[in-house]
């Protein structure tokens, strides 16, 4: 019956769009859907995977972003838009604000604009290791063959969470919750918005670990779906059979945490107050970091 359902689908995905052979599949790459940047929240990413998930589902945001190369000029602009840079620095960081260890994330990503919903910006004081791994996932997805071979190195696709059944808002719901920690920025100009790509205001003392409240359950009615590479991912929006799933791991865990936590060797010591971190401070990563290239190929079930 599943595989009756699967030919159905790969008919229909013949009708409805151009499309690109998949190899080693039989499928064929949908053309017309976005593709999907999946961030797997079960990873220690519980707080950014919030922020992302209120800017996208209750703020009115959305997950369809596009990444437009933006120098640091315009990316610091974004931030100060988010609400993160303000006078004195960034207002997670300082003590008067928040514990030292914590960086401020801001959604869209300070490389990204918004394809179509509202422009509003806000961000969420995070653990600083989070903000890397973030920071980390984001630049390697950049420098993938899909971002470098298309126009130009511009990109579009659609944030989408996987595991994340028992984090606040990616369920799409609670909206209406009180969350003193998620701010609205000032601005909502049409060049806005941030994330922790760029690990705004980095702190030396930065690195504390926050306790994992039961991450990496998948939410409960979900779909699941298996990609080309073998993954097995709820994804509560659902996807679509040859749609192109991008997904960033590491090879080793234990490693990366401590990458996290440390951040990147040429700033340790440094007391650099109010740094804006670009692509290439995350270069350090990269060779520990995965990225899966895939294709959803089956829906296997709902997420009990």
């Amino acid at each position: 019956m599943k595989n009756l359902t699967l030919l159905a689908s790969l008919i229909g995905l013949a009708a409805a769009s151009s499309a690109v052979n998949v190899p080693d599949t039989g499928l064929e790459v949908r053309a017309d859907p976005d593709d999907l940047m999946i961030f797997v929240c079960n990873d220690g990413l519980d707080e950014i995977c919030t922020n992302m998930c209120y800017g996208a589902y209750c703020a009115g945001i959305g997950t369809a972003l596009r990444y437009d190369q933006p120098d640091p000029s315009t990316k610091r602009n974004r931030r100060k838009a988010a609400g993160c840079i303000a006078s004195g620095g960034n207002r997670c960081s300082t003590k008067q604000h928040h514990d030292p260890g914590y960086q401020c994330d801001e959604y869209p990503f300070a490389s990204s604009v918004p394809n179509g919903g509202t422009n509003v910006r806000l961000n969420r004081c995070v653990p600083a290791s989070q903000n890397r791994k973030q920071g980390g996932i984001i630049s390697a997805f950049y420098k993938s063959s899909y971002c470098k071979g298309n126009n130009g190195g511009k990109c579009e696709f659609s944030v989408e969470f996987s595991n994340a059944g028992t984090i606040k808002y990616c369920n799409q719901q609670n909206c209406g919750d009180r969350d003193d920690n998620e701010v609205r920025g000032p601005n909502t100009d049409a060049n806005p918005g941030d994330s922790a790509e760029d690990g705004t205001d980095d702190d030396p003392d930065a690195g504390q670990k926050k306790k994992r409240n039961g991450l990496g359950k998948r939410l409960p009615g979900a779909p699941v779906y298996r990609t080309s590479s073998g993954l097995e991912l709820d994804l509560p929006r659902g996807a679509q059979i040859g749609q192109r799933a991008f997904v960033v791991l590491p090879r080793n865990a234990t490693l990366w945490d401590e990458q996290a936590q440390f951040g990147n060797p040429k700033h340790v010591g440094q007391l650099h107050g109010d740094l804006d971190e670009e692509d290439e401070d995350y270069d350090y990563m990269l060779a520990n970091l995965e990225i899966r290239e895939d294709t959803i190929v089956e829906e296997i079930s709902s997420a009990a």
